[in-house]
């Protein structure tokens, strides 16, 4: 029989079986079910398990298995006694608490094996899920840079520096305008964040209008931003200036705090 998914008995049943846990029994039906069923699922895991037994990793830490699990190791510890009653021999009382710790110790040692198999196959496919996460995220983040990158080398973009002003001067910013897409990239350097309560918001001025809000925002730590605005209806692709003012958290209608970056079309 072939599984359709992957379950916490299938998956605790291959770090058994790589662990060397299972009773003879069970190991001869799950060894038959591997061979015979050509079961994708448990294939793969007991593939898995037996990687992570072949490379055990001391400094993991532990999680705890199912109560049933460690019924089942520790029950293996009474296995002894099963030679006593098979050879007719009656051993001396030493010798019976040998051959108890014996099982007691082979136990133990089962489920410390199935305890660094656990953790390590648990760790290998949170890392894995992990580098998935990041390979996604870094070729989202490349595809939009080639984006950002085709976008700033068109023939139709217009540049528009912006200076630092009043209590700024060293503020700077560079306007990429793509006049067909009506986007404008908005890369701000060396502009402090604004103060408690503050935030920066930035204007389109277009020719004998008045301005309209762009966007509100704050710079990062190091004075940086970068921004992705698209011009709203009604703004002329021959807007004249930008600015950039200190407002009130949030914004307001219409500028009404100090200039800290001001610029023109070229």
């Amino acid at each position: 029989m072939k599984h359709p998914r992957l379950t916490d008995e299938l998956r605790e049943a291959a770090m058994m079986y790589a662990a060397g846990a299972l009773d003879e029994k069970e190991r001869g039906e799950l060894a038959r079910h591997l061979q015979e069923d050509d079961c994708a699922i448990c294939s793969a895991e007991a593939r898995e398990a037996e990687a992570a037994a072949q490379t055990l990793a001391m400094r993991l830490p532990l999680q705890t298995p199912s109560q049933s699990t460690k019924r089942r190791l520790m029950a293996q510890a009474g296995s002894m006694s099963v030679l006593r009653s098979q050879s007719g021999l009656q051993p001396t009382r030493s010798a019976w608490r040998l051959a108890a710790a014996t099982g007691w110790a082979l136990a133990a040692a089962s489920l410390v094996l199935f305890l660094f198999v656990f953790n390590l196959n648990s760790t290998l496919q949170d890392d894995v899920r992990t580098l998935n996460a990041r390979v996604v995220d870094l070729e989202n983040r490349s595809n939009a840079q080639q984006n950002v990158l085709a976008s700033l080398t068109s023939p139709n973009i217009r540049v528009m520096n912006l200076a630092g002003q009043g209590a700024t001067p060293q503020a700077r910013a560079r306007i990429f305008w793509d006049e067909a897409a009506r986007q404008w990239h908005v890369f701000v350097a060396s502009l402090p964040q604004a103060a408690s309560g503050r935030s920066y918001q930035m204007w389109f001025v277009p020719q004998g209008a008045i301005p309209v809000s762009a966007a509100v925002f704050d710079t990062s730590a190091d004075g940086t931003a970068e921004l992705n605005i698209s011009a709203p209806d009604g703004i002329p692709n021959q807007t004249l200036a930008a600015a950039v003012t200190d407002e009130p958290a949030g914004g307001r209608p219409q500028p009404t705090g100090s200039y800290v970056l001001l610029g023109s079309a070229n």
